[in-house]
């Protein structure tokens, strides 16, 4: 066996002993290195434009495949790296309650709300201020993971609102402030150059809460694969409003002395009763 060969093997064996969130991440650092390497040839320009997803959703008629592309896109290093380190936490946290087969879910939604929100911002602006077709040339395009992360953002601020974290590693704060400022800071950026950017902030949080709600019962989605939290079976046997009561009753602890305080039957409760 030749040196690459064995090198191609042991990329595929470390692929395949990863989780899907590690996936995410190699994905979009992968794109990361193509956009700058393509830089040295000449070709960023047009690699960019092939992935982002245009502000006018008639180009996207041509490239369907943007509505998913952008969110795998990064302008910057600083731009991948934060949006990598929350994707990072805030996945791990779901997954730790709802189990690995949410993860595509909540990436892939959270990104086409993102596109549908970033569209209807920028032409409800777009009808506000009368534009035609040549401003609309001049909105930039869409990129970035943002939208993606904050449908597991939003998740996490809502199933465990009262979780402590370290903010930087040193500074503790609920979830449920610091969803508290990331809406008022979405909010003030309507109205900032980068409107588009934080109206596809708020389709990803759309997405992460209300398919949140889809998985605990509390929403139903029209039956083309999403999944729900419980078996038919479950629905059945087990007192949603107990199942709920349980679900609270843990989440306070969590908040209170962390995830690893919960006794090994508690952890596998909830990974019984919360997972896709």
């Amino acid at each position: 066996m030749n040196q690459a060969s064995k090198l191609m093997i042991d990329v595929r064996d470390q692929w395949n002993r990863w989780g899907r969130i590690e996936h995410m991440l190699v994905l979009n650092g992968l794109v990361f290195v193509l956009l700058w390497g393509s830089s040295w040839f000449g070709f960023r320009a047009s690699i960019l434009n092939s992935l982002a997803l245009p502000p006018n959703p008639l180009e996207s008629l041509w490239k369907p495949w943007t509505l998913l592309t952008y969110a795998l896109t990064h302008q910057g290093f600083w731009h991948l790296l934060w949006n990598m380190l929350l994707l990072y936490w805030a996945a791990h946290f779901l997954v730790s309650f709802l189990g690995p087969r949410v993860i595509l879910q909540f990436y892939g939604g959270g990104a086409l709300a993102g596109a549908l929100l970033f569209w209807l911002g920028t032409g409800l602006f777009g009808l506000w201020n009368g534009w035609g077709l040549e401003q609309y040339a001049a909105v930039p395009p869409l990129i970035g993971a943002s939208a993606a992360v904050m449908a597991f953002f939003w998740a996490s601020v809502l199933l465990a609102p009262d979780f402590e974290v370290r903010l930087f590693g040193i500074l503790p704060i609920r979830l449920r402030w610091l969803g508290i400022a990331m809406l008022l800071y979405d909010g003030v950026g309507l109205f900032s150059a980068n409107s588009g950017g934080h109206w596809a902030h708020l389709g990803g949080a759309l997405w992460g809460i209300g398919y949140l709600r889809h998985l605990q019962g509390a929403l139903r989605f029209p039956p083309w694969g999403l999944g729900s939290a419980t078996t038919s079976k479950r629905q059945h046997t087990k007192d949603p409003h107990s199942i709920q009561s349980e679900t609270d009753r843990l989440l306070d602890k969590i908040s209170k002395s962390g995830f690893s305080s919960l006794k090994a039957s508690e952890k596998q409760w909830l990974d019984q009763h919360h997972r896709s």
